[in-house]
């Protein structure tokens, strides 16, 4: 018999040789030596049998057996060791096929139900009757098979009697007396679980098949099963997950026909849901009603409609969405009796997490990632677990700490046990680290060359998100504002994009997106230094400030500082107290760029700070200055001139060889 972990039980049930042994330890401990052992023996031989009842472990030799009970606590107890001895002996006490039918048949008022509702049912007596069942079946040569098999098997020959057994019915009557049962065939759980590993690592033909074939099974004596809708939902939900929209939505019609017809109202619950999931021409996300089969996880889903900035939603809203989905997972839980799952609690932890990140309380979002890395397991294919993993690696990535994210995403705990589908995700955020990194330095070449032709078939790049370019692909609403604000004041002409500036900042803080917000008063002072009004300017800025120094995006405080710090500037009139009053703000801004390694626009602080110094007589400072700003200039002709990146190209090379190694399992 093969034992695999992890497997379900088999569909049939065989006698071996080791069920004989089980069976002896049971009926010596509940007949012979019933009330006669002593109580930490028992619990000793209780957690051995529990294990080779439940099948869940490869079966214990006839000698480890023996040896298990030789080394049990209070060996000086009379009774302890005349139990082993009698063990012992059963091996001499059966070496015929009538003493054999005779130990089975001994043993039945064990476990023969006596009525009434005070009877007690223990794995133990579910295990003795199914033996018995199985062996009454035998016929005779049957029952001088297993005899010569456990007689060889305590001998010392462990393959005796666990062949493979093929359920043939012109032959099988030899061995079983055949009843009904025998003449059907009934399911088996193999055909789902190689569909399961086809869709684990991408195989679109092995997968699709096993499901067919599956659903196929005789699970009852009906003409139809009534469970096709189940075979479409996991197929819809295969395409889903792939972005494969237009084959997950002509399915969708027949999933939801088929379940209509056979009246399945969870089914079709869920291909509603999965129709509201698909993309709508308009962009209007199309959130669910509460119903009676509605999932949790589907309102939870509509939170994450709500996020999207094409939802024109506040934040307030998928808050109380995430209220009704955290209520009624508790209502499946407290009234349905439906058994929590792991990663459905984690669900609620990891859009919480997300929502607080998107509001901009960064101390919330790290509580809830915590929750999450806390009670997950390392390892396994779970989104939550990956998702805060990948929204942490983004978030250091966004303050510098490249290397850092990296190393956070490679390590083997990290990718082990994903799914391709969720290997696409992880392979997409490491390119989208390494194209901020290439981006920032102004690697253009480098990018174009190497990285570009690399990007993973499943990531949605737009080269506005790190590249000044004149894309027509547009990027989400106010994202695409501000960065038409960015263009613009690149080319000195901040003050024709007002407009979309203004509609930026009233649409970021009407949903509460407050990062963007801040952004937004950012460039509306920097634009207003055009209009000399610096002093408002100022105020604008000092009024955000505080929110951006503990530098949760420290690439909007650098800005922030460096903007505050030409406001002040232009405020002073020349006045030295003013002036130095700005050297702290620009040398913040300076370092920060220096560490986001954004050389660039680094030289323009560190050229505003030698024109600050001069004006004070500050020429020790200024000198200094002048060193770092040769040496960032040094550096972005180094990185525009060099074509390889020896680090990004091993990260790469390591990203493919972990797809290599998920795909082949």
């Amino acid at each position: 018999m093969d034992y695999k972990p992890g497997s379900p039980p088999p569909g049939h049930n065989v006698l071996r040789p080791h069920h004989i042994d089980v069976f002896a330890m049971i009926l010596l401990a509940f007949r012979d030596f019933y009330g006669k052992l002593p109580q930490q023996f028992l619990l000793y031989i209780y957690r051995f049998l529990i294990l080779e009842v439940s099948e869940a472990v490869q079966p214990a030799t006839h000698q480890q057996i023996v040896d298990f009970l030789k080394g049990a606590p209070q060996m000086n107890n009379l009774n302890v060791h005349n139990y082993i001895l009698a063990f012992e002996s059963m091996p001499k006490e059966l070496t015929s096929v009538a003493q054999l039918s005779t130990f089975f048949h001994n043993a039945t008022p064990i476990y023969t139900d006596k009525g009434g509702d005070e009877f007690r049912r223990s794995p133990f007596g579910f295990f003795c009757r199914r033996s018995s069942m199985g062996f009454s079946r035998l016929s005779f040569y049957g029952v001088m098979e297993l005899q010569k098999d456990y007689q060889s098997w305590c001998a010392g020959d462990t393959k005796a009697g666990y062949g493979p057994v093929e359920k043939d019915l012109l032959t099988g009557d030899i061995w079983l007396f055949i009843t009904m049962s025998d003449y059907g065939s009934t399911a088996h759980p193999e055909p789902f679980e190689a569909w399961e590993k086809g869709r684990d690592t991408g195989d679109d033909v092995v997968g699709p098949e096993n499901l067919r074939r599956y659903f196929e099974q005789m699970f009852h004596t009906n003409n139809d099963s009534g469970i096709r809708q189940n075979a479409l939902l996991n197929l819809i939900r295969m395409h889903y997950v792939r972005k494969e929209y237009a084959a997950a939505s002509k399915l969708l019609q027949e999933a939801i026909a088929v379940a209509r017809t056979c009246g399945d109202r969870v089914t079709l619950q869920h291909c509603i849901s999965m129709l509201h999931r698909l993309p709508t021409a308009s962009g209007v996300p199309v959130l669910n009603e509460i119903q009676p089969d509605l999932h949790p996880s589907e309102v939870l889903y509509d939170v994450a409609k709500l996020l999207q900035p094409q939802s024109g939603q506040p934040l307030t809203l998928a808050f109380e969405k995430l209220v009704q989905a955290s209520g009624l997972y508790n209502s499946w839980v407290d009234l349905r009796k439906v058994s929590p799952h792991e990663r459905e609690r984690l669900g609620l932890h990891a859009m919480q997490a997300v929502l607080w990140s998107t509001l901009g309380c960064h101390s919330l979002a790290k509580v809830e990632e915590s929750i999450i890395q806390a009670f997950s397991r390392w390892g396994d294919d779970d989104p939550n677990r990956l998702n805060s993993l990948l929204n942490q690696a983004h978030r250091m990535a966004r303050n510098g700490l490249y290397r850092d994210a990296l190393t956070l995403l490679v390590q083997p705990r990290t990718w082990r046990g994903l799914s391709l589908d969720l290997y696409q995700e992880w392979a997409n955020m490491i390119w989208h680290i390494l194209a901020l990194r290439i981006s920032r330095r102004g690697q253009r070449r480098l990018f174009y060359d190497f990285l570009l032709p690399r990007q993973p078939s499943s990531s949605t790049f737009i080269s506005k998100e790190y590249f000044f370019d004149d894309s027509t692909t547009p990027l989400p609403p106010m994202s695409d504002e501000l960065h038409q604000v960015m263009s613009a004041r690149r080319h000195g002409q901040a003050v024709t994009a007002i407009q979309p500036l203004l509609q930026s900042l009233w649409n970021s803080e009407f949903q509460g997106r407050f990062s963007l917000y801040r952004l937004g008063i950012v460039l509306l002072a920097d634009v207003g230094l055009e209009f000399g009004m610096s002093k408002h300017c100022r105020s604008l800025i000092e009024g955000i400030l505080p929110q951006l120094l503990p530098g949760h995006d420290v690439e909007h405080r650098a800005l922030a500082c460096y903007t505050l710090g030409r406001c002040v500037i232009a405020s002073s009139d020349a006045e030295p107290a003013e002036l130095r009053s700005a050297l702290p703000h620009l040398l913040m801004a300076e370092n920060d760029y220096v560490h986001l390694e954004m050389f660039e626009a680094a030289s323009d602080v560190q050229w505003l700070l030698m024109v600050v110094y001069h004006n004070l007589g500050m020429t020790t400072e200024g000198a200094a200055v002048y060193e770092r700003y040769n040496c960032s200039a040094a550096k972005i002709r180094m990185y525009e001139e060099s074509p390889v990146d020896e680090e990004a190209e091993k990260v790469w090379t390591l990203v493919t060889d972990v797809g290599a190694l998920l795909a082949g399992r």
